[in-house]
């Protein structure tokens, strides 16, 4: 049955069901799958934890959704350029201070310290302002039907407009052919040490259009 595919910035009454979209979108996700080899755990805490990322998003006006009813089927978080580095205050209203007591302490190691390495190469591959997509997923089900190419637009043209480059980290091999056709290309990658898990670092550069 053909969707009418709807796409907006996120709402408060959408925040709950982009976090479980984004969970289901990344379930079988290798870092994902380190941090919580427990299929039912690994559900419950990062849909948890992508709640937690989406609300904090939304604060920065850089969280969209494609919908087909009131409910998202994909999402999309940004790191807008103007953010500025986290704080406890930050942590305490996005609810992140609780990480460690919802995913317990060798889970909450596991995602913490391998998350420090990749935020290291991002910082060296992106010294500049950039927008950074954090989040990208599309429910399952929905898969296959343009929905992800049509969450990138809004910020891609935003950061075409103003002259940013964009960036973004993928685990998922099969992900590199998708980014590719949307003007990313592979600046880092290999093996993160602690968790053998692959990956690719990509940055955008601004479409001047011509």
């Amino acid at each position: 049955m053909s969707r009418t595919l709807h796409l907006s910035p996120i709402t408060e009454n959408q925040i709950l069901a982009a976090g479980e979209v984004l969970a289901r979108a990344f379930l079988p996700d290798p870092l994902c799958v380190y941090t919580q080899p427990d299929l039912k755990a690994r559900m419950s805490q990062f849909t948890w934890l992508f709640t937690q990322l989406v609300r904090n998003g939304a604060r920065q006006h850089g969280v969209y959704v494609s919908v087909r009813t009131d409910q998202p089927d994909g999402v999309a978080v940004w790191t807008p350029p103007e953010s500025e580095r986290r704080t406890e205050e930050d942590a305490e209203a996005s609810g992140m201070d609780r990480m460690e007591q919802r995913f317990g302490p060798q889970a909450y190691h596991r995602f913490t310290t391998t998350y420090s390495y990749f935020e290291d190469i991002h910082h060296q591959c992106m010294p500049r302002a950039h927008w950074y997509l954090a989040l990208l997923g599309v429910s399952p089900d929905c898969q296959g039907q343009g929905i992800g190419r049509a969450l990138l637009t809004p910020v891609l043209e935003k950061a075409d407009r103003h002259g940013l480059p964009c960036y973004l980290e993928t685990f998922v091999p099969e992900n590199l052919p998708f980014y590719e056709r949307r003007g990313f290309h592979v600046v880092d990658g290999g093996i993160e040490p602690q968790s053998e898990v692959a990956f690719w670092a990509m940055k955008r550069e601004p479409n001047d259009g011509e």
